[in-house]
């Protein structure tokens, strides 16, 4: 059992924090830890009629390109992770859906980074007015097949972690529709 001895703020922000930890680990050893913190994220596979899947292009400034990816955000405060990824496929794409089934949970990068993604299948969908948060007016959304995605995938055009993920458990971990 890991033991919090103290915990001190280094940054505060809007998007999440950053703390120093000193800790006592599981096998008795006095250590310190930075650990980015933040209210969680939300994760959407976006799946239509066809067996389509809905992803959005953004300019991501950390992979310093364009890249295509399932529709994510923050869960801010107050929300509950399936209000936050209903918000954000309203907010990235104008879509709603009828039907929302939680697929899982997965910490995003546990080494440094306390943000637990929650990931979640939205089916019944229909085309709305987006409404973009700050940053998102230039985002682009766009329907692909299962197979276009995975070849994607495999060329290393798609390879954000969260998408990578989402579209393993749509392949192989959820029944068939």
């Amino acid at each position: 059992m890991k033991h919090l001895i103290r915990r001190k703020l280094l940054l505060d922000t809007a998007l999440f924090q950053v703390t120093d930890n000193h800790i006592i680990d599981g096998h008795g050893e006095d250590v310190h830890r930075l650990l980015v913190e933040t209210t969680g994220a939300t994760c959407v596979v976006a799946l239509d009629g066809k067996r389509r899947i809905l992803l959005v292009s953004q300019y991501r400034f950390p992979a310093r390109s364009v890249i295509w990816e399932l529709p994510a955000g923050k869960v801010d405060a107050g929300e509950t992770p399936l209000q936050a990824a209903k918000r954000e496929l309203t907010e990235e794409t104008g879509y709603r859906a009828r039907t929302w089934k939680k697929l899982a949970a997965f910490y995003t990068s546990p080494g440094f980074l306390g943000e637990k993604m929650n990931l979640f299948l939205a089916t019944g969908l229909t085309p709305g007015d987006r409404h973009p948060g700050e940053g998102e007016e230039h985002m682009e959304s766009r329907w692909f097949t299962q197979t276009q995605v995975v070849d994607q995938i495999r060329k290393g055009v798609i390879n954000d972690a969260k998408t990578i993920i989402g579209i393993y458990f749509l392949r192989h971990l959820i029944p068939r529709l």
